[in-house]
Order: C-alpha cells, then structure tokens, then sequence
C-alpha cells in the first residue's frame, strides 16, 4: 500500500515537473533575445520589413530582436530549419505565399508540411497582384485577352513556381485564353521585358509597376484581389470585370514552431498589433505597396489554408511541375 502510495506521488511530482517549466515559460515570456529569421537574402521586401519593425518589436518585447538571413530553396531551406526549431517562441520567422507555393508546386516534398509544422502566430500585411501591360498594349482586360484568344499572348513572371506564375495560369484557367508563361530570373527582368514589348504582360506588384504607371511606361489592366485596393481605386479588380475568382495575394505574416503556447502567441500578437500601427510602420509598407493587415492565429490560418487549396487545384489544372 505504502509502495503504491509513493509511486502515484512519485507519478504527479514527475508529472508537475513537466508541465512547471512550460508554465513558467509562457509566464515569463520573453526571458531572453529572439531570433526573426528572414528567408531571403538581405534588401529585398521581407528583409526591408523585418529591419524596419525589429527596433520597435523589440521595445514591445522587452528583449533583442536578432534578425537573421537565411535565404535558400525559396524560403524552404528556412522554414525547413523553423519547423525543426523548439515551440518556445525565441525563433520566429517572417513567411510569405512562398511557403505554400513551394508545397503547392513541388513534386518532392519542401521539407515541411505547411498545415502541421508550423504555429501562425499573425498575418502583418498584404499586397495582392496587378496585371499590368507595355503602355503601348492593350488598354483593357477584354482587348488582353480577346488578343490571346485570336492569337495567344504571353505573361512574364520571375520564375517558375512564382505568385506571378500562377496567377497566369489561373487567368488562363478562368477564361480559356491562350496563354504562355515566360519565366525570368526575378520580377526586374520580367518588368523590363514587359515595358519593352517582349512581352504581352505580367503579374507584379503595385509598388513595382504603379510608379512605371505614373511614367507611360506600363499600363495597370487589374487588381487579382477580391476588393479594390484603397491606395489604387482606379484599377478595377478582376471580379468587377466579369472575370470571377482571380486571386493572387502575397501576404506577409510571423510564424513559429509549432506547438506554441496560446500565451506567447498572444503576447507576441499585442507586439506586433502596436507595432504595425505606428506611423513610421505604415509609411514603411505603404512604399512597398503592402496594406497592413493584421489578423490573429485562427483567422491566418485559416488564409495559409484556403491559399494552399487554390494553388495545388491550379498546379493539378494546369499540370504545372516544378523540381
């Protein structure tokens, strides 16, 4: 009896000790630096983005904010490490439409599983696509695409396996236009060509083709979102051209291990709502063409969730492969 007694005590104090530093974690959060990994090389957009909150979170925080770069695979080389990471909320990382395009487009697996791996701990910002055209192009979605009909156009994109490329084949899906995807080395070169007339169009974003608007160098057709965009009413969405359920949105949102406590989840959600919300912050986005867009775990999730749906049915559809 007395042995029984001492194994069921000896059981809960085991049992205690497991679940005390857990408990004592979430309280405490943060108790030391954490680490923000940004899965592209230094300058561009989620790089930018990173740098530009990282002084602010960390004052949020009460701790350093390490920024590292961990560029590779687009963005798998790193979210392969994150999902690998301990779920205590001292390694985040800045994920982007990427991550799901790579288990969308892939015939081997990324690395990771984007529904099991990974804790969202909050979508930070948004921008969806634009199809633009050269000035001297065509000057409505109907004139685009009666062309590609009689004809066939082309649409640049900065690779395969890119937002850009899929929103072509998607375009192409949606209204049986003949359409051929020309994919570049990046979005620079596939603006470039665009604005010389090698191409018929491509898919990029407002802050890298409105300002070329503004010159007479490249025409804006659409917006792939399913409302206007605020800073660009003039560009009519493709629903409100007929053209219904032409989406392309690069998103940007901190995600973690997963497995993370709802507590560090939350305290790292109020960080960042203050953050996104200062003025400088909003500056910053608004000159990548991005809209802050704050949404919390569930609601973030939900989004990774019907995104990944819409782009394996248009890589089944198209019967796109990429390696």
């Amino acid at each position: 009896m007395v042995c029984s007694i001492l194994r069921k005590l000896s059981a809960s104090l085991l049992a205690c000790a497991l679940i005390a530093p857990a408990l004592v974690s979430a309280e405490t959060y943060p108790a030391r630096p954490i680490e923000l990994v940004v899965p592209y090389a230094p300058g561009g957009a989620s790089d930018i983005i990173v740098r530009a909150m990282a002084p602010f979170l960390q004052k949020e925080m009460g701790q350093s904010i390490v920024v590292i770069n961990r560029a590779g695979a687009n963005t798998a080389i790193a979210a392969t490490q994150l999902a690998r990471s301990p779920a205590d909320g001292y390694t985040l990382m800045l994920g982007d439409v990427a991550l799901l395009l790579n288990a969308a487009v892939r015939t081997t697996s990324p690395g990771y599983d984007t529904e099991k791996d990974f804790t969202p701990v909050s979508l930070i910002g948004s921008a969806p696509l634009v199809l633009f055209v050269p000035f001297a192009g065509s000057r409505t979605v109907d004139e685009f695409l009666a062309r590609g009909k009689e004809r066939g156009v082309n649409i640049a994109n900065a690779g395969p396996g890119s937002l850009g490329h899929l929103a072509a084949e998607l375009l192409q899906l949606k209204t049986a236009t003949s359409i051929v995807s020309v994919p570049y080395r990046g979005s620079g070169l596939a603006i470039n060509e665009t604005m010389a007339g090698q191409v018929d169009a491509t898919f990029t974003s407002t802050a890298s083709g409105m300002p070329l608007v503004k010159s007479d160098r490249l025409r804006a057709l659409a917006i792939a979102s399913p409302t206007p965009s605020k800073e660009f009413p003039e560009i009519p969405t493709f629903d409100q051209l007929g053209i219904k359920g032409v989406y392309a949105l690069n998103w940007w949102g901190i995600i973690g291990p997963a497995g993370l406590d709802k507590a560090v989840v939350d305290r790292i959600n109020v960080a960042l709502k203050n953050v996104v919300a200062l003025p400088e912050m909003r500056e910053r986005f608004a000159a990548l063409g991005i809209t802050p867009s704050l949404k919390p775990t569930t609601e973030f999730a939900s989004l990774m969730k019907g995104d990944l749906t819409q782009w394996r049915t248009v890589v089944q559809q198209a019967k796109i492969k990429v390696d």
